[in-house]
């Protein structure tokens, strides 16, 4: 495990894991009953939450999801000024050659 949130989907009966994965969405669409998740950080166990805390009126997983928006969110507007940089240079650059 690294030391980012880590989401673990395990299956309650036997005990296997179902999925592995570092998005919090994801491991919430698989949460149903007899299924839980295992949030891990640093090699520690964080939580655990299972299928009747999804009904509860805070969503344990909600802050999770809220990070990974705004993480994503922040990829996107970088990424948005890296292309209007690199659009502006071949503007630039084309404007010269004439």
């Amino acid at each position: 495990m690294a030391n980012y949130n880590t989401f673990l989907v395990v299956d309650c009966n036997t005990r296997r894991p179902i999925l592995t994965t570092s998005s919090a969405r994801k491991a919430y669409k698989e949460l149903k009953t007899g299924v839980r998740i295992e949030v891990w950080n640093n090699n520690c166990l964080v939580e655990r939450i299972y299928e009747s805390d999804k009904k509860k009126e805070a969503n344990p997983l909600g802050a999770y999801i809220q990070a990974e928006r705004e993480f994503i969110g922040r990829k996107q507007a970088a990424a948005e000024q890296r292309n209007r940089r690199r659009k502006e240079r071949l503007a630039a650059r084309a404007a010269a050659r004439c």
